[in-house]
């Protein structure tokens, strides 16, 4: 736990630092004899108001109202413009008078703005030899903060470990009899994660949820963790109102039938005149929209049953008494021009917080999407909604649209096929100015209209019909009409604005690596490292390389694009995970072939950050057979997490109903024969967004049976851990 780590973490590679902020403040007083020359003065009497633009602040345009028909106007407004104090600033002061048809200059004045804080000074800026401005300035250093910049979890979250904790305790001494531990501190950690894989995944942790809920497994679990398909289960689950008061089990009807058709009849017109109000409502906070928009009301639509107003940080609620595991999800940040199996960054997403794990730096959930700079909060935007989230989380889906309208290949789907087509997809940027496609991102520094109080601007815009139509137009109409929409990251992965634009990242001294014991666990400070990967070459060759946080957005996609399981949560040492439960529905060639591929991905990624993982021996299968679960652990060091990693394959469950118990009719026999990655039918396909009943009960029922099959393996692996956490 954190106490044991002290904040220590061997993966975070970049320490970041947060200068002062100049918080420069400006008063636009009042004008004196405005004019635009006497015979345009007398066919229109001045309607003035003043723009002002510092390019180097994120807020760096803003205005004031206009005064109709009034050459001598009283402004009184005062802006606030957060600036870098390394760098020059400087102000562009502009007096405009307002028109219906096109806004005309009357004249540009520049201001140099001090590095250093002033007091209140007063000036006057003479536009003309009439037309004068009367205004203020002052200017103040600031440290304070709303980001978070520690190696340690939040205080939300070690409340909850500590109650938590308290609530395993007391299940584990219920249910492990003599071999429950004897103190807290004995409580091992127990971690359960799923991978992506679409509607599969989704399906499968239904049914993987409602055998650990119902035999009690998970009354000893500390933290739930999903990814892509498997995050939207654990979401659509966790704001579910009725849980954990009903079990999975007794909700898996509601989600069953959810799916039963296709989301994608959500995309005709008449629906997306649904969605309108609030991707508007989101631009004019001069937020970045992208199609992940869209396509996480898709989701939404789909699984969350009339709760889109849901937020992730509704979920604390359910938290508080520690009752129930953790819920965390994530996605990776990527860069536009290099690809995603070579350079990204894990992002963690909880109820608590939310942030990148290499940098150490989060912010509190509600202001995900808020603009900041140096560290200061310089717009807050609406917490997005829950939906939003699960579009990023699944965005693969958002990614790939190819393979929902008819463009679908042929080829056997495996992981590492859809990552390389996510990945080249993302990366094959086409030119979009000029090519019919209309650029639906913010403005070069994210100000809408609204952000510069702009009502004229607002009187000369279309009508809302106009409107609709060509948003509507550039974000749909583009996805079966333009090409360059299908190439460009902008318009399909999620982009938010950066949290972390202008802090300064620094390495960690290299020189100063050695091992260090820290509790009762010995770990190695991170050096940087390059060395091939063993699974794939040049594999994660560029994750320790430093974004820049000079980049106003961050693109966040489908976590997937680096390895299929969540696994970098439950391996953040701060959280001292014991015990994953590792759930696999990533597609494979076929059902009983590549089984480890997604694990032999994780195992490299724990080498290159230096964090404790089991070596993975696909070999094991020759040894053991085919079978539901494989143990990997590390019995020369008991501080590394074992690994409980359950395959998706169909063996058991075909001549058992329930453990022990077997199938005796012929129907009992027939609804068990079935395959998922051989079906030729594919209907457990990662496209495949359609579920019949029998389809999703058939999946749900056989990981729950192969869950429950595995109850005794569990047990088994839990007391192990109790009995390393007494060493």
């Amino acid at each position: 736990m954190s106490d044991e780590w002290d904040g220590f973490d061997p993966f975070r590679e970049f320490e970041v630092e947060q200068r002062p902020c100049l918080i420069f403040y400006l008063t636009i007083v009042k004008g004196h004899n405005i004019t635009k020359g006497y015979w345009k003065d007398t066919l229109d009497t001045p309607d003035p108001y003043v723009k002002m633009t510092i390019k180097t602040a994120p807020n760096g345009t803003q205005r004031t109202k206009h005064f109709n028909n009034n050459v001598n106007p009283d402004w009184n407004e005062t802006f606030k413009f957060f600036l870098d104090p390394l760098v020059d600033n400087e102000m562009e002061i502009t007096l405009v008078d307002a028109d219906y048809i096109s806004d005309d200059t009357i004249s540009t004045k520049k201001i140099k703005i001090p590095s250093a804080p002033m007091e209140k000074v007063q000036q006057t800026v003479q536009f003309s030899e009439k037309s004068a401005v009367d205004i203020e300035m002052s200017a103040e250093l600031d440290n304070t903060t709303e980001l978070g910049y520690s190696l340690d979890l939040c205080k939300e979250e070690r409340l909850f470990i500590e109650k938590r904790r308290n609530c395993v305790f007391q299940a584990m001494k219920e249910i492990l009899g003599d071999d429950a531990p004897r103190t807290i501190n004995e409580v091992p950690i127990i971690g359960v994660l799923g991978s992506g894989g679409g509607f599969r995944a989704l399906t499968a942790f239904s049914g993987v949820m409602g055998a650990l809920v119902d035999s009690r497994i998970s009354d000893m679990v500390m933290f739930n963790a999903g990814l892509s398909g498997s995050a939207w289960y654990l979401s659509t689950l966790y704001s579910h109102p009725d849980w954990p008061e009903k079990s999975p089990r007794e909700l898996r009807n509601e989600l069953r039938d959810s799916i039963d058709s296709s989301p994608f009849w959500t995309l005709s017109p008449a629906s997306l005149w649904r969605y309108w109000d609030r991707v508007k409502a989101k631009r004019d906070q001069g937020q970045p929209v992208s199609f992940t928009d869209f396509y996480g009301h898709l989701v939404g639509e789909t699984l969350l049953q009339g709760r889109l107003d849901a937020k992730l940080t509704n979920q604390q609620e359910k938290l508080k008494e520690g009752k129930i595991p953790l819920p965390m999800y994530t996605g990776v940040h990527v860069k536009k021009e290099v690809s995603a199996k070579v350079f990204h960054e894990w992002m963690e997403f909880t109820p608590y917080e939310i942030g990148v794990m290499k940098y150490g730096t989060y912010m509190p959930t509600g202001m995900f999407g808020s603009k900041f700079f140096l560290g200061h909060l310089v717009k807050e935007c609406d917490e997005p909604p829950l939906h939003f989230l699960q579009g990023i989380w699944g965005s693969a889906y958002c990614v790939l649209l190819k393979r929902f309208f008819g463009k679908k290949n042929n080829e056997k789907e495996n992981s590492q096929q859809e990552r390389d087509e996510l990945d080249k997809e993302l990366n094959d940027d086409l030119p979009v100015q000029g090519s019919g496609c209309p650029d639906t991102s913010d403005s070069e520094d994210g100000e809408s209209t609204a952000d510069a109080n702009d009502e004229h601007e607002k009187r000369k815009k279309d009508t809302e019909e106009n409107k609709r139509v060509s948003i509507f137009s550039s974000l749909v109409g583009s996805v079966f009409d333009c090409k360059p929409f299908w190439n460009s990251i902008d318009r399909r992965a999620a982009v938010v604005f950066n949290f972390m634009r202008g802090l300064s990242l620094q390495r960690y001294n290299q020189n100063e690596a050695q091992a260090m014991t820290v509790g009762a666990r010995s770990v190695i400070t991170l050096a940087k490292i390059r060395f091939p990967s063993e699974s794939s070459e040049n594999q994660f060759d560029e994750i320790f390389d430093m974004f820049p946080t000079s980049s106003k957005k961050l693109y966040v996609v489908d976590a997937g694009l680096a390895f299929n399981s969540p696994y970098p949560l439950l391996l953040r040492p701060q959280r001292g995970v014991d015990l994953i439960l590792s759930f696999e529905y990533s597609s494979r060639d076929h059902d009983k072939t590549s089984l480890f591929s997604e694990l032999l991905l994780a195992e490299e990624w724990a080498k290159l950050n230096k964090v404790p993982f089991p070596v993975i021996d696909p070999t094991i299968v020759d040894r053991e057979g085919l079978k539901e679960c494989y143990v990997f652990e590390n019995p020369n060091d008991p501080k590394c997490p074992i690994v409980m990693h359950f395959v998706i394959l169909n063996i058991t469950f075909r001549e058992f109903k329930a453990p022990g118990v077997r199938r005796s009719t012929q129907e009992e026999k027939d609804y068990a024969n079935f395959d998922i990655f051989d079906d030729p039918k594919d209907t457990y396909s990662t496209s495949n967004f359609k579920y019949t009943n029998q389809a999703f009960d058939r999946l749900a029922d056989l990981m729950e049976f192969n869950t429950l099959l595995c109850k005794e393996l569990i047990i088994e692996n839990i007391k192990m851990c109790v009995k390393n956490r007494a060493i």
